[in-house]
């Protein structure tokens, strides 16, 4: 029968897209925590920090990119503890990449729609210090559930990562 003889290729595929599933809304859930706290810090430094202290939308953007790194760092953190997410480097860097992906979207549209003539006006009236420093912690926001394995101690007490099958070759595997 067809069925059994392709029962384990399905079951692969099944597994991957549950696995791709698990990806997106964890990437998802990290980009949402961080654009929310993103978007209290930019109204912090807009109605409180700029006002009082007479600072240039420059000097208010590097003083609040600090606080986009911080926030950015305990959200990665909290997705990495919370969700258990394992210590593998390609699933940590897909999970940080699509939640990049989602934030440069927000970015994008945020700045297209937020000044009401377009991006070219967003493009170059921006601060080339600034928009270097924000891109700089945007790629961070994307590399930090990576990153933040080199912080993680390795153990393995439970012995939960090996299964018996490590000397095997990948064409035994397939």
């Amino acid at each position: 029968m067809i069925l059994f003889e392709t029962a384990t290729s399905v079951f692969e595929l099944l597994w991957d897209i549950a696995l791709a599933i698990f990806i997106v809304r964890l990437a998802f859930f990290y980009f949402a925590l961080s654009f929310l706290t993103g978007c209290a810090i930019a109204w912090f430094r807009f109605a409180r920090l700029m006002p009082i202290n007479h600072l240039t939308q420059p000097q208010s953007e590097l003083v609040t990119l600090p606080m986009f790194l911080l926030a950015n760092i305990l959200w990665a953190r909290f997705m990495v503890v919370n969700y258990e997410i394992p210590r593998v480097g390609g699933f940590r860097l897909a999970i940080g990449a699509l939640a990049l992906v989602f934030m440069l979207f927000a970015e994008l549209l945020g700045g297209i729609f937020l000044y009401k003539k377009g991006y070219t006006e967003w493009i170059w009236e921006t601060d080339p210090l600034a928009a270097g420093l924000g891109a700089t912690v945007l790629l961070l926001f994307g590399l930090m559930p990576m990153l933040l394995m080199s912080l993680e101690q390795e153990t393995d007490d439970l012995g939960e990562t090996y299964h018996g099958h490590e000397n095997k070759p990948i064409t035994a595997a397939v």
